[in-house]
């Protein structure tokens, strides 16, 4: 049998907590881990135990009490990595996490002061120290990524730019696009950066965004783009449009427009 555990680090490099925040933290931990628990079928889903504290700020292990399945125990490592890491390689995972579940893990951070890390660190069988880490700001909780899939797909999406974040690495955009209503982050290159800011001079401008698309699992909605193009939409004039009429009076021959259309149509 396997274990099923990660290690919480608040306040690195000071001294203590405040009682009320690490409460705070403690609650929607427990919170997370009990609708974890749901989502992996584990049978007592409230049986999450603090242990290993450490004299050093504010440093423990969380395990669940009962042996694991190791089978169960790598999914619920998965489910971790994926959730705190915004991992998109689980895919088989990612059907069986809650969006609920998902949202309950930003509570966690949302408890935190603005821009404070917390460091989770995710075990793997019974290994005395974590695996692997992940530093999680409050700054990051809205936008942590829920069953994000990557199916090495290249397209387009087209909208207006909602937001712009300048310090995240790597830096992006955020897309509001036009045929779902959905919000896109499109992430791109460094030396992008002046055509990304280039943008935001016509704040109702709308532009083209091209590169490697990330799907939303669930709904199949790009959520995610690796840039590889900016181009802003060109102004629509409806006078040169008309002026586009009957400009070649010859293209259809002998066929009227209609007949012509219907042709293409195989109608």
């Amino acid at each position: 049998m396997s274990a099923l555990r990660i290690r919480i680090e608040l306040n690195k490099g000071r001294v203590g907590m405040p009682f009320g925040k690490l409460a705070r933290v403690c609650d929607e931990t427990t919170r997370f881990l009990v609708m974890l628990s749901e989502d992996l079928g584990l049978p007592q889903t409230d049986a999450w135990l603090a242990e290993e504290f450490e004299n050093a700020s504010v440093d423990f292990d969380v395990r669940y009490a009962y042996p694991v399945d190791p089978f169960q125990a790598e999914i619920g490592r998965q489910a971790l990595e994926m959730i705190a890491g915004e991992n998109s390689d689980y895919f088989g995972v990612s059907v069986r996490i809650r969006p609920e579940t998902r949202r309950q893990f930003r509570n966690v951070t949302r408890a935190l002061d603005p821009g404070e890390k917390m460091r989770i660190g995710v075990y793997k069988d019974n290994e005395h120290r974590p695996v692997t880490w992940f530093d999680v700001q409050r700054s990051d909780a809205t936008e942590i990524t829920e069953g994000i899939v990557d199916r090495h797909t290249y397209g387009e999406v087209q909208g207006v730019v909602n937001a712009f974040f300048k310090e995240h690495d790597p830096p992006y955009l955020r897309i509001r696009e036009l045929s779902t209503g959905a919000l896109v982050k499109c992430f791109f290159r460094p030396e992008m950066y002046k055509a990304a800011v280039e943008l935001l001079e016509d704040k109702e401008a709308i532009v083209f965004v091209e590169g490697w698309l990330r799907e939303d699992a669930t709904t199949g909605i790009t959520r995610e783009i690796k840039v590889e193009d900016f181009t802003p939409a060109c102004d629509f004039n409806e006078a040169e449009v008309s002026a586009l009429f009957g400009s070649v009076p010859d293209y259809t021959g002998n066929l009227t427009s209609e007949q012509f259309v219907e042709g293409i149509r195989g109608d």
